[in-house]
């Protein structure tokens, strides 16, 4: 009866964090879409959402703790209690990145000085990685995890390009800083989403073995 009582609340510890995951795509794309258009009111959406992740994180946070109290687990299920909690901080963080992306994004005149094109595509992976790193956490899929590891420098390689590309602009015509700098600072914010996801997958490989440090 205690183990099923304890797995009953650990899956509700996990489908928090899945909420949590799928709200965090969402500000995500809606980032995305106000460094694209412009829009505002998705903007606006970005920054009412933070303040519930926020809320959401911190729900994670106690029921973790309480857990513990109650349950006083040891070994993997301990690890998977302590991965949540890190799991839910790093979360946090990129809620926080996809407000710096909005607010970069209301700094840049239009229209944009180059198409968007490498930086959906990091978007598109950082997302991508997340949320596979919440699915190995409940699947316990530690390849999975390695696999969002090594991911990690698509997103490398596609921040590089840009931040070269952007260099060379500002430097052969100053007077386009202004257009440019912000893109180069949300390209630096969307990598950084990428190695929270790492993080993510790395909590993953101390749940299932208790090695804090993943190798490959």
């Amino acid at each position: 009866m205690l183990r099923k009582s304890f797995q009953k609340e650990l899956d509700d510890l996990h489908a928090r964090l899945l909420a949590m995951g799928g709200r965090i795509e969402q500000m995500l794309h809606l980032a995305l879409d106000t460094l694209r258009t412009g829009n505002e009111q998705a903007a606006n959406q970005v920054e009412e959402m933070e303040i519930l992740i926020d809320e959401m994180a911190a729900e994670i946070d106690a029921l973790a703790i309480e857990l513990i109290a109650k349950q006083q687990p040891v070994g993997k299920d301990l690890r998977r209690i302590i991965g949540a909690m890190r799991l839910a901080v790093d979360m946090e963080r990129v809620a926080d990145i996809s407000t710096n992306i909005v607010e970069q994004s209301r700094l840049l005149p239009r229209p944009l000085i180059k198409p968007l094109i490498d930086i959906p595509k990091m978007v598109d992976v950082a997302a991508g990685m997340l949320q596979d790193s919440l699915n190995a956490l409940i699947n316990s899929d530690v390849n999975l995890a390695i696999d969002v590891w090594k991911r990690d420098d698509v997103v490398d390689e596609l921040c590089e390009r840009i931040v070269v590309e952007l260099r060379g602009m500002m430097t052969a015509d100053g007077t386009i800083v202004p257009k440019a700098l912000p893109l180069l600072i949300i390209a630096i914010q969307i990598e950084r989403i990428a190695d929270h996801a790492t993080n993510l997958a790395e909590s993953v490989m101390f749940i299932a073995t208790g090695n804090r440090v993943v190798t490959l």
